[in-house]
């Protein structure tokens, strides 16, 4: 069926693509994946061809992302979805994600580029980009730090592959951003553990849930909040993984607060350590430990 005119789209209550992406903060390529492969949604269709969604579509896809937080595979989940069991269902799951990682190891330790870059292309096109960095890329960053010949080795190739990946995926997306300006810094840590990849990754999803997110890489905390004031962000998300200071942190944190209002996610490591910065008292800091809450607490943010 064809809905012809935007007074009858208005009156049935259909939200284009782009409308259920920024809701549900699943790519619009992943949207089409599921229509197309797997058949979980089935829009309706403008004269011209637009897709729209109603809102039990919405209701939808927050159901599959449900399901895909408990490990199932995208391609079992329909079945699933049918029996409308979600808060009933309790049997083990076998995890998609170690699953993928494992997938992931073996063109790692073949260093076969194409294998590997053609894995994270299907990953990336049909599972949350949230999802893919909390369960499964950030775990296995983890997983290859080392000092050893082979661990570097692996983690520059996986390191490049998947850098360019994101940043190819980042140039596509900005295209389309047009909601809050978000600024993201990655503070000092320590520089073998930590990587820009997580902070690319963070970047890309910002810009999937429409926000016009920018990334400036490993900022001064005072460089950064001059930053904030110069592209009018409304949020910024402060990014640390590894070995942090501390006292450093306490200190600019604080600084800033007295000088700024505006809201600072503090994401990754720095979540784990808010606790010790001594900065209970300071309003409007968010720290979230993973890339589901830092989104949760930025769209919360933007509804205020």
């Amino acid at each position: 069926m064809a809905i012809e005119s935007s007074t009858e789209i208005m009156a049935a209550d259909w939200v284009p693509i782009r409308e259920i992406s920024r809701v549900t903060g699943v790519n619009t390529v992943t949207l089409r994946a599921w229509e197309r492969r797997y058949g979980l949604l089935i829009p309706q269709r403008t004269s011209k061809g637009h897709r729209l969604y109603s809102r039990d579509d919405i209701r939808r896809v927050k159901d599959i992302q449900i399901w895909l937080a408990r490990g199932v595979a995208i391609s079992k989940v329909k079945s699933l979805l049918a029996e409308k069991m979600i808060d009933e269902f309790t049997d083990e799951i076998d995890s998609v994600w170690k699953s993928l990682a494992t997938q992931i190891h073996e063109h790692i330790n073949a260093f076969h580029r194409s294998r590997l870059e053609n894995l994270l292309a299907d990953i990336f096109s049909l599972y949350p980009v949230e999802m893919v960095a909390d369960y499964l890329l950030v775990p296995l960053l983890g997983r290859l730090q080392g000092d050893a010949i082979g661990y570097i080795a692996k983690r520059a190739f996986f390191t490049a592959v998947l850098q360019e990946h994101l940043q190819a995926a980042i140039y596509r997306q900005r295209q389309s951003a047009q909601g809050e300006k978000i600024l993201l810094v990655s503070v000092p840590g320590n520089p073998v553990y930590s990587s820009n990849l997580e902070s690319l990754l963070m970047n890309y999803s910002c810009l999937v849930h429409q926000y016009q997110a920018e990334y400036a890489g490993h900022l001064d905390l005072k460089v950064a909040q001059l930053l904030v004031e110069a592209l009018q962000a409304k949020i910024i998300v402060l990014i640390g993984y590894g070995a942090l200071n501390t006292g450093e942190l306490q200190l600019h944190l604080k600084s800033w607060r007295e000088k700024s209002a505006i809201p600072i996610v503090l994401a990754g490591d720095l979540a784990w350590v808010y606790p010790v910065l001594d900065l209970n008292e300071v309003e409007a800091m968010y720290p979230c430990a993973t890339m589901q809450q830092v989104h949760a607490a930025i769209n919360q943010l933007v509804k205020e």
